[in-house]
Protein backbone atom coordinates (compact mmCIF):
# COMPACT_ATOMS: atom_id res chain seq x y z
CA UNK A 1 0.00 0.00 0.00
CA UNK A 2 1.18 3.61 -0.42
CA UNK A 3 2.73 5.36 2.39
CA UNK A 4 0.61 8.42 2.57
CA UNK A 5 -2.25 5.42 3.00
CA UNK A 6 -0.34 4.27 6.17
CA UNK A 7 0.41 7.47 7.69
CA UNK A 8 -3.06 8.89 7.27
CA UNK A 9 -4.31 6.15 9.23
CA UNK A 10 -1.68 6.22 12.04
CA UNK A 11 -2.53 9.55 12.66
CA UNK A 12 -6.29 8.93 12.60
CA UNK A 13 -5.57 6.43 15.41
CA UNK A 14 -3.30 8.45 17.16
CA UNK A 15 -6.45 11.16 17.01
CA UNK A 16 -8.99 9.02 18.25
CA UNK A 17 -6.33 8.10 20.91
CA UNK A 18 -5.61 11.06 22.35
CA UNK A 19 -9.52 12.46 22.27
CA UNK A 20 -9.92 9.55 24.30
CA UNK A 21 -7.15 10.42 26.62
CA UNK A 22 -7.59 14.05 26.66
CA UNK A 23 -11.58 14.54 26.39
CA UNK A 24 -12.71 17.52 23.59
CA UNK A 25 -9.72 19.23 22.13
CA UNK A 26 -9.90 22.03 19.80
CA UNK A 27 -8.27 21.52 16.27
CA UNK A 28 -5.24 23.61 17.07
CA UNK A 29 -4.72 21.71 20.49
CA UNK A 30 -5.42 18.34 18.39
CA UNK A 31 -2.48 19.80 15.69
CA UNK A 32 -0.47 20.18 19.14
CA UNK A 33 -0.86 16.89 20.59
CA UNK A 34 -0.02 15.09 17.65
CA UNK A 35 2.44 17.49 16.43
CA UNK A 36 0.76 18.48 13.09
CA UNK A 37 0.27 21.48 11.42
CA UNK A 38 -3.32 22.57 12.29
CA UNK A 39 -4.34 21.99 8.01
CA UNK A 40 -3.16 18.35 8.66
CA UNK A 41 -5.24 17.99 11.92
CA UNK A 42 -8.38 19.43 10.53
CA UNK A 43 -7.99 17.39 7.54
CA UNK A 44 -7.65 13.98 9.83
CA UNK A 45 -11.04 15.35 12.29
CA UNK A 46 -12.82 15.87 8.46
CA UNK A 47 -12.16 12.17 7.88
CA UNK A 48 -13.16 10.82 11.18
CA UNK A 49 -15.91 13.41 11.33
CA UNK A 50 -17.55 11.70 8.14
CA UNK A 51 -16.62 8.10 9.34
CA UNK A 52 -18.93 8.90 12.36
CA UNK A 53 -15.71 8.49 14.74
CA UNK A 54 -15.79 12.38 15.97
CA UNK A 55 -18.56 15.44 16.40
CA UNK A 56 -18.31 18.48 16.92
CA UNK A 57 -18.83 21.09 19.70
CA UNK A 58 -19.58 24.42 19.79
CA UNK A 59 -17.73 25.89 22.08
CA UNK A 60 -14.81 28.58 22.32
CA UNK A 61 -11.48 27.31 21.17
CA UNK A 62 -8.73 26.98 23.71
CA UNK A 63 -5.38 27.59 23.10
CA UNK A 64 -4.18 30.41 20.23
CA UNK A 65 -8.04 30.89 18.44
CA UNK A 66 -9.24 31.38 21.74
CA UNK A 67 -6.68 34.09 22.54
CA UNK A 68 -6.96 35.68 19.06
CA UNK A 69 -10.69 35.70 19.53
CA UNK A 70 -12.12 33.74 17.08
CA UNK A 71 -15.21 30.99 17.18
CA UNK A 72 -14.58 27.93 16.97
CA UNK A 73 -15.65 23.99 17.71
CA UNK A 74 -14.21 21.26 19.72
CA UNK A 75 -13.59 17.54 18.51
CA UNK A 76 -14.73 14.81 20.66
CA UNK A 77 -15.28 10.90 20.14
CA UNK A 78 -18.98 10.23 19.11
CA UNK A 79 -20.36 8.00 21.32
CA UNK A 80 -23.28 7.31 19.24
CA UNK A 81 -20.51 5.36 16.51
CA UNK A 82 -20.89 2.16 18.64
CA UNK A 83 -21.27 -0.22 21.60
CA UNK A 84 -19.72 -2.36 23.01
CA UNK A 85 -20.63 -5.21 25.90
CA UNK A 86 -18.38 -6.70 28.37
CA UNK A 87 -19.29 -9.62 30.47
CA UNK A 88 -17.85 -10.98 33.55
CA UNK A 89 -18.64 -14.63 34.32
CA UNK A 90 -17.74 -15.32 37.49
CA UNK A 91 -17.91 -18.25 39.89
CA UNK A 92 -21.73 -17.05 41.22
CA UNK A 93 -22.10 -14.01 39.09
CA UNK A 94 -22.67 -12.72 35.65
CA UNK A 95 -21.99 -8.90 35.19
CA UNK A 96 -22.78 -6.88 32.20
CA UNK A 97 -21.88 -3.73 31.32
CA UNK A 98 -22.70 -1.52 27.91
CA UNK A 99 -20.61 1.21 27.02
CA UNK A 100 -20.59 3.70 23.96
CA UNK A 101 -17.66 4.86 21.87
CA UNK A 102 -16.82 7.24 24.09
CA UNK A 103 -16.28 5.33 27.16
CA UNK A 104 -19.71 6.60 28.63
CA UNK A 105 -21.26 3.66 30.72
CA UNK A 106 -24.86 3.32 29.27
CA UNK A 107 -26.08 0.19 30.85
CA UNK A 108 -25.60 -2.39 33.52
CA UNK A 109 -26.87 -5.29 34.66
CA UNK A 110 -25.61 -7.93 37.68
CA UNK A 111 -27.36 -11.73 38.77
CA UNK A 112 -26.31 -15.03 40.69
CA UNK A 113 -24.30 -17.82 38.35
CA UNK A 114 -23.35 -21.07 38.87
CA UNK A 115 -21.20 -21.67 36.49
CA UNK A 116 -19.97 -25.31 38.44
CA UNK A 117 -23.61 -26.28 38.66
CA UNK A 118 -24.42 -25.97 34.90
CA UNK A 119 -21.69 -26.80 33.12
CA UNK A 120 -19.84 -25.63 29.98
CA UNK A 121 -22.99 -25.74 28.26
CA UNK A 122 -25.64 -24.63 30.22
CA UNK A 123 -23.18 -21.88 31.29
CA UNK A 124 -23.25 -20.17 27.62
CA UNK A 125 -26.84 -20.82 26.78
CA UNK A 126 -27.41 -18.69 29.92
CA UNK A 127 -24.95 -16.10 28.77
CA UNK A 128 -25.97 -16.01 25.28
CA UNK A 129 -29.67 -15.61 26.55
CA UNK A 130 -28.52 -12.49 29.15
CA UNK A 131 -26.52 -11.24 26.12
CA UNK A 132 -29.51 -11.42 23.76
CA UNK A 133 -31.93 -9.23 26.09
CA UNK A 134 -29.60 -6.57 27.46
CA UNK A 135 -28.48 -6.06 23.53
CA UNK A 136 -32.16 -5.03 23.22
CA UNK A 137 -32.46 -2.78 25.87
CA UNK A 138 -29.58 -1.25 24.22
CA UNK A 139 -29.79 2.03 21.33
CA UNK A 140 -30.63 0.23 18.15
CA UNK A 141 -29.21 3.38 16.52
CA UNK A 142 -25.89 2.70 18.07
CA UNK A 143 -24.44 -0.68 16.06
CA UNK A 144 -22.81 -2.91 18.49
CA UNK A 145 -19.00 -2.85 17.75
CA UNK A 146 -18.24 -5.80 20.21
CA UNK A 147 -18.24 -8.19 22.88
CA UNK A 148 -15.46 -8.77 25.51
CA UNK A 149 -16.14 -11.74 28.00
CA UNK A 150 -14.07 -12.18 31.11
CA UNK A 151 -13.11 -15.60 32.72
CA UNK A 152 -11.17 -16.52 35.41
CA UNK A 153 -8.84 -18.53 33.27
CA UNK A 154 -6.41 -18.50 30.46
CA UNK A 155 -7.81 -17.66 26.91
CA UNK A 156 -5.85 -17.36 23.68
CA UNK A 157 -6.02 -14.42 21.14
CA UNK A 158 -8.81 -16.20 19.46
CA UNK A 159 -11.36 -17.02 22.44
CA UNK A 160 -10.22 -20.06 23.52
CA UNK A 161 -10.29 -20.91 27.11
CA UNK A 162 -7.46 -23.06 27.65
CA UNK A 163 -7.70 -23.91 31.30
CA UNK A 164 -10.34 -22.68 34.12
CA UNK A 165 -8.95 -24.74 36.82
CA UNK A 166 -10.98 -23.51 39.31
CA UNK A 167 -13.91 -25.22 37.28
CA UNK A 168 -11.51 -28.02 36.17
CA UNK A 169 -12.61 -27.18 32.42
CA UNK A 170 -10.28 -26.79 29.52
CA UNK A 171 -10.36 -25.89 25.84
CA UNK A 172 -14.01 -24.50 26.03
CA UNK A 173 -14.15 -22.64 22.74
CA UNK A 174 -15.88 -19.25 24.22
CA UNK A 175 -15.43 -17.38 21.72
CA UNK A 176 -16.61 -19.39 18.69
CA UNK A 177 -19.51 -19.53 20.39
CA UNK A 178 -19.95 -16.18 20.89
CA UNK A 179 -19.26 -15.46 17.10
CA UNK A 180 -21.89 -17.64 16.08
CA UNK A 181 -24.83 -16.43 18.16
CA UNK A 182 -23.58 -12.65 17.00
CA UNK A 183 -22.71 -13.06 13.51
CA UNK A 184 -23.07 -9.37 13.23
CA UNK A 185 -20.68 -8.36 15.69
CA UNK A 186 -17.55 -7.14 14.23
CA UNK A 187 -15.41 -8.07 17.67
CA UNK A 188 -15.44 -10.43 19.76
CA UNK A 189 -12.75 -11.14 22.46
CA UNK A 190 -12.64 -13.66 25.54
CA UNK A 191 -9.76 -12.36 28.13
CA UNK A 192 -8.41 -13.53 31.84
CA UNK A 193 -11.06 -11.29 34.17
CA UNK A 194 -7.59 -10.10 36.25
CA UNK A 195 -6.02 -9.06 32.83
CA UNK A 196 -9.68 -7.02 31.65
CA UNK A 197 -10.10 -5.66 35.62
CA UNK A 198 -6.23 -4.20 35.42
CA UNK A 199 -7.29 -2.51 32.04
CA UNK A 200 -10.13 -1.02 33.13
CA UNK A 201 -8.73 0.70 36.48
CA UNK A 202 -5.71 1.89 33.81
CA UNK A 203 -8.11 3.51 31.67
CA UNK A 204 -10.05 4.75 34.31
CA UNK A 205 -7.08 6.43 35.73
CA UNK A 206 -7.22 4.41 39.33
CA UNK A 207 -3.70 3.68 38.42
CA UNK A 208 -0.39 4.92 36.66
CA UNK A 209 0.32 5.04 33.15
CA UNK A 210 3.87 4.58 33.71
CA UNK A 211 5.98 1.94 35.38
CA UNK A 212 4.90 -1.35 36.51
CA UNK A 213 1.74 -1.89 38.31
CA UNK A 214 0.41 -5.39 39.64
CA UNK A 215 -3.07 -5.90 39.91
CA UNK A 216 -4.91 -8.68 42.20
CA UNK A 217 -8.59 -9.65 41.39
CA UNK A 218 -9.56 -11.25 44.76
CA UNK A 219 -12.40 -13.43 44.49
CA UNK A 220 -12.96 -17.30 44.86
CA UNK A 221 -9.92 -17.37 43.21
CA UNK A 222 -7.22 -15.13 43.06
CA UNK A 223 -6.55 -13.60 39.56
CA UNK A 224 -3.55 -11.36 38.53
CA UNK A 225 -2.18 -9.16 35.57
CA UNK A 226 1.02 -6.87 35.29
CA UNK A 227 1.16 -3.78 33.54
CA UNK A 228 3.99 -1.76 32.00
CA UNK A 229 3.40 1.89 31.11
CA UNK A 230 -0.13 0.33 30.74
CA UNK A 231 0.53 -2.53 28.40
CA UNK A 232 -0.76 -5.79 29.54
CA UNK A 233 2.28 -8.29 29.92
CA UNK A 234 1.29 -11.68 28.47
CA UNK A 235 4.85 -13.64 28.71
CA UNK A 236 5.42 -15.94 26.29
CA UNK A 237 2.72 -18.08 26.50
CA UNK A 238 0.33 -15.99 27.91
CA UNK A 239 0.43 -17.03 31.78
CA UNK A 240 2.61 -14.42 32.59
CA UNK A 241 0.15 -12.46 35.74
CA UNK A 242 -0.76 -15.64 37.15
CA UNK A 243 0.04 -14.76 41.00
CA UNK A 244 -2.95 -16.91 42.48
CA UNK A 245 -1.27 -20.48 41.76
CA UNK A 246 2.44 -18.89 43.15
CA UNK A 247 3.52 -21.64 45.67
CA UNK A 248 3.51 -19.26 49.03
CA UNK A 249 3.09 -22.47 51.55
CA UNK A 250 3.09 -26.37 51.30
CA UNK A 251 -0.96 -27.01 52.16
CA UNK A 252 -3.31 -24.20 51.84
CA UNK A 253 -6.38 -23.75 54.09
CA UNK A 254 -8.78 -25.35 50.53
CA UNK A 255 -9.47 -28.97 50.52
CA UNK A 256 -9.24 -30.04 46.73
CA UNK A 257 -7.58 -26.69 45.83
CA UNK A 258 -6.76 -26.66 41.93
CA UNK A 259 -2.89 -26.38 43.45
CA UNK A 260 -2.31 -27.04 47.00
CA UNK A 261 0.28 -24.04 48.85
CA UNK A 262 -0.96 -21.99 45.83
CA UNK A 263 -1.79 -18.34 47.08
CA UNK A 264 -5.24 -18.59 46.56
CA UNK A 265 -5.48 -21.57 48.54
CA UNK A 266 -4.46 -19.06 51.24
CA UNK A 267 -6.20 -16.36 50.69
CA UNK A 268 -9.41 -17.13 48.04
CA UNK A 269 -12.57 -16.42 49.35
CA UNK A 270 -13.24 -20.18 49.53
CA UNK A 271 -9.98 -20.36 51.46
CA UNK A 272 -10.96 -17.90 54.22
CA UNK A 273 -14.07 -19.75 54.61
CA UNK A 274 -12.52 -22.61 55.09
CA UNK A 275 -10.26 -21.58 57.84
CA UNK A 276 -12.97 -19.27 59.74
CA UNK A 277 -14.95 -22.94 59.79
CA UNK A 278 -11.71 -24.51 61.00
CA UNK A 279 -11.91 -21.38 63.86
CA UNK A 280 -15.51 -22.41 64.90
CA UNK A 281 -17.03 -19.59 62.66
CA UNK A 282 -20.11 -20.03 60.23
CA UNK A 283 -18.23 -20.33 56.73
CA UNK A 284 -20.00 -17.90 54.74
CA UNK A 285 -18.95 -14.82 53.56
CA UNK A 286 -21.98 -12.51 55.10
CA UNK A 287 -21.47 -14.36 58.24
CA UNK A 288 -17.60 -13.34 58.41
CA UNK A 289 -17.70 -9.91 57.23
CA UNK A 290 -20.44 -9.36 60.13
CA UNK A 291 -18.20 -11.29 62.66
CA UNK A 292 -14.89 -8.84 61.64
CA UNK A 293 -17.58 -5.68 62.40
CA UNK A 294 -18.44 -6.98 65.83
CA UNK A 295 -14.49 -7.88 66.68
CA UNK A 296 -15.42 -11.17 67.33
CA UNK A 297 -11.73 -13.61 67.96
CA UNK A 298 -12.47 -16.09 65.83
CA UNK A 299 -12.85 -13.72 63.11
CA UNK A 300 -9.98 -11.64 63.30
CA UNK A 301 -7.08 -14.28 63.99
CA UNK A 302 -8.77 -15.44 60.11
CA UNK A 303 -8.21 -11.70 58.96
CA UNK A 304 -4.62 -12.04 60.72
CA UNK A 305 -3.63 -15.16 58.90
CA UNK A 306 -5.02 -13.82 55.58
CA UNK A 307 -3.10 -10.67 56.09
CA UNK A 308 -0.16 -13.01 56.53
CA UNK A 309 -0.02 -14.96 53.79
CA UNK A 310 -1.20 -12.28 51.51
CA UNK A 311 1.82 -9.86 52.58
CA UNK A 312 4.38 -12.88 52.14
CA UNK A 313 2.56 -13.67 48.53
CA UNK A 314 3.04 -9.96 47.35
CA UNK A 315 6.71 -9.60 48.89
CA UNK A 316 7.08 -12.42 46.33
CA UNK A 317 5.41 -10.15 43.71
CA UNK A 318 7.71 -7.39 44.89
CA UNK A 319 10.87 -9.20 45.03
CA UNK A 320 10.63 -10.64 41.56
CA UNK A 321 8.76 -7.51 39.66
CA UNK A 322 9.45 -4.80 41.90
CA UNK A 323 6.18 -2.71 40.63
CA UNK A 324 5.87 1.00 41.32
CA UNK A 325 2.01 0.10 42.43
CA UNK A 326 0.08 -3.04 43.72
CA UNK A 327 -3.88 -2.56 43.24
CA UNK A 328 -6.34 -5.09 45.04
CA UNK A 329 -9.65 -5.57 43.76
CA UNK A 330 -12.72 -8.02 43.82
CA UNK A 331 -15.06 -8.95 46.91
CA UNK A 332 -12.16 -10.29 49.26
CA UNK A 333 -10.45 -6.43 49.09
CA UNK A 334 -13.19 -6.11 51.87
CA UNK A 335 -10.90 -7.58 54.12
CA UNK A 336 -7.86 -5.44 52.96
CA UNK A 337 -9.66 -2.07 54.81
CA UNK A 338 -9.47 -4.00 58.10
CA UNK A 339 -6.31 -6.11 57.62
CA UNK A 340 -4.30 -3.19 55.74
CA UNK A 341 -1.54 -2.41 58.30
CA UNK A 342 -0.96 -6.07 58.85
CA UNK A 343 -0.70 -6.69 55.02
CA UNK A 344 1.92 -3.86 55.33
CA UNK A 345 3.97 -5.64 58.17
CA UNK A 346 3.70 -8.68 56.28
CA UNK A 347 5.09 -7.71 52.91
CA UNK A 348 7.67 -5.62 54.72
CA UNK A 349 8.81 -8.88 56.87
CA UNK A 350 9.09 -11.52 54.00
CA UNK A 351 11.89 -8.83 52.32
CA UNK A 352 15.19 -7.49 52.93
CA UNK A 353 15.73 -4.72 55.44
CA UNK A 354 15.47 -1.38 53.22
CA UNK A 355 14.08 -2.74 50.05
CA UNK A 356 11.51 0.00 48.96
CA UNK A 357 8.04 -1.14 49.10
CA UNK A 358 5.36 -0.74 46.15
CA UNK A 359 2.57 1.66 47.34
CA UNK A 360 -0.64 -0.80 48.07
CA UNK A 361 -3.92 0.27 46.88
CA UNK A 362 -7.67 -0.89 46.76
CA UNK A 363 -9.87 -0.68 43.17
CA UNK A 364 -11.50 2.30 43.02
CA UNK A 365 -13.79 0.16 40.20
CA UNK A 366 -17.30 -1.68 41.38
CA UNK A 367 -18.12 -5.21 41.80
CA UNK A 368 -18.41 -5.12 37.77
CA UNK A 369 -14.81 -3.62 37.17
CA UNK A 370 -13.68 -6.93 34.66
CA UNK A 371 -17.24 -6.53 32.72
CA UNK A 372 -16.15 -3.11 32.07
CA UNK A 373 -12.71 -4.11 30.71
CA UNK A 374 -14.16 -6.56 28.41
CA UNK A 375 -15.68 -2.86 26.61
CA UNK A 376 -12.61 -1.21 27.27
CA UNK A 377 -10.34 -3.67 25.90
CA UNK A 378 -12.55 -3.46 22.48
CA UNK A 379 -12.97 0.25 22.36
CA UNK A 380 -8.56 0.02 22.33
CA UNK A 381 -8.78 -1.89 19.15
CA UNK A 382 -10.49 0.91 17.32
CA UNK A 383 -8.13 3.45 18.93
CA UNK A 384 -5.19 1.69 17.97
CA UNK A 385 -3.05 1.30 14.53
CA UNK A 386 -3.94 -2.02 12.36
CA UNK A 387 -0.20 -3.48 11.70
CA UNK A 388 -1.85 -5.55 9.31
CA UNK A 389 -3.12 -2.34 7.23
CA UNK A 390 -0.37 -0.33 7.93
CA UNK A 391 2.37 -3.35 6.86
CA UNK A 392 0.34 -4.10 3.85
CA UNK A 393 -0.61 -7.51 4.88
CA UNK A 394 -4.60 -6.50 3.96
CA UNK A 395 -3.68 -4.29 0.95
CA UNK A 396 -1.07 -3.92 -1.44
CA UNK A 397 -2.40 -0.38 -3.14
Amino acid sequence: MSMPKAVRHINEKRALAALAREGALSRADLARHLGLTRSTASSIAAGLIEAGMLREAASPESGEAARIGRPGTRLALNGGYGTFVGADLGIGHLHLVAMDFAGACLARHSEPLDPAGLGPEGTMDRLLSRLGVFRRQLDPGAPLRGIGLAVPGIATPEGSVLRLPILGWTDWPAGAQLRRAFPDVGEIAVENDAKAFAFAEAASGGAALRGRTVHLLLDAGVGGAILQDGALQRGARGYAGEIGHMPVGERGFLEGAALPGSLESFVGREAILQRYRLEGGEPTWPALLAALEAGEPAARRTLSAWSHYLGRGLASITALLDPDEIVLAGPVCALFQQGESEVREALARHLLSGQPLPRLSASRLGADGAALGGARLLQRRLLSVDEDFVLGRLETV
